[in-house]
């Protein structure tokens, strides 16, 4: 295969998806090229920390405050499964009222945060994101294994099988940002962690839905809790690879927010509606809180151009909730 260029690669990527997302879906019924079949869209409540030390605040944690934010919960399988097939989470938060120097002008008052339950991104860097598309949509994956097992990379086919799991609840399990961004002059990752007092039990017999039961069933009567972390880039973490685990132990996480989702019903046609219009982007950020390093910043364009392909497609406009949809939508 030649050698591409960043901008060659991404371009190249955007192609193959919109080439396959043609040949999967009729025009009027396009989902999203990743993360398409949606577990839930929810509601909660982004609460900054009190007295935060003066060097953690930057951007949306300069003050005590707390966010109306929307929450689409995902399996990452480029097809729409069953629940019964282990697979990843994502988890993406989508901060309302948000005020400040933006990184892009497509969403005006949004900070974006996206999250999956893995602390890597296996497939982590843009030549080898490319290549693995390439070989999946165009060629032979057998062949994308074989470049890996000669190349010394096999490990990342293991790595992938290894952490696809069947999940008690995705309000059960830790989500890590995997890719860095700015935190005012510092580099950063971010991660989730569950503090709820309820926890869902893995059912014995495993429905195609049963990850969206169980969140129905907690949410039916408890509220869920989340602690928003922040780790802070030391020597020997690198930016533009992904698949490269950043060290708790050499720079631990620190609490800057909790992420509390109350009790409620979600389970709606407006929601399901809702969630599918919903574009989250790294670039809906500050940009004290910009997405940084090859994979974000081709995620940036590759985001953009897959929503308005889907969108057009499905002959719908580019949406950004406020925080009167929030009050308003059952």
């Amino acid at each position: 295969m030649p050698k591409y260029t960043q901008q060659q690669l991404t371009q190249n990527i955007i192609n193959m998806l919109k080439e396959k997302l043609q040949k999967d879906y009729s025009p009027g019924s396009t989902k999203r090229d990743a993360h398409p079949k949606s577990l839930g869209l929810l509601k909660a409540y982004f609460i900054v920390e009190k007295n935060l030390p003066p060097k953690y605040k930057v951007g949306i944690f300069k003050e005590e405050k707390t966010y109306s934010t929307f929450i689409r919960i995902s399996n990452s399988s480029p097809k729409i499964n069953s629940d019964k097939m282990k697979d990843f989470r994502g988890f993406s938060l989508k901060l309302l009222d948000v005020h400040g120097p933006r990184c892009s002008k497509d969403e005006k008052t949004t900070q974006d945060f996206l999250f999956i339950n893995n602390e890597t991104m296996p497939i982590g860097t843009l030549k080898l994101f490319h290549d693995a598309i390439y070989y999946t949509t165009k060629s032979n994956p057998f062949i994308f294994g074989v470049k890996l097992l000669f190349s010394g990379k096999i490990g990342i086919l293991k790595d992938i099988r290894q952490n696809q799991k069947h999940d008690s609840s995705p309000l059960d399990i830790r989500y890590f940002s995997t890719t860095p961004y700015m935190f005012g002059e510092k580099k950063v990752k971010y991660s989730l962690v569950p503090r709820s007092i309820y926890k869902s039990k893995l059912p014995k017999d495993m429905s195609s839905t049963y990850l969206t039961n169980n969140m129905k069933t907690h949410l039916d009567n408890h509220e869920a809790v989340f602690d928003f972390m922040v780790q802070f880039q030391t020597k020997g973490m690198p930016i533009n690879d992904a698949s490269v685990k950043w060290s708790e132990s050499k720079s631990p996480f620190i609490k800057l927010a909790t992420l509390k989702i109350p009790i409620q019903e979600f389970t709606t046609k407006e929601r399901e509606e809702l969630g599918e219009v919903l574009f989250f982007s790294p670039a809906h950020s500050l940009v004290s809180h910009r997405p940084i390093g090859d994979i974000n910043i081709a995620r940036i364009k590759i985001y953009e151009e897959m929503s308005r392909f889907r969108h057009d497609r499905n002959k719908e406009e580019l949406f950004e909730p406020n925080e009167k949809k929030f009050r308003n939508i059952n």
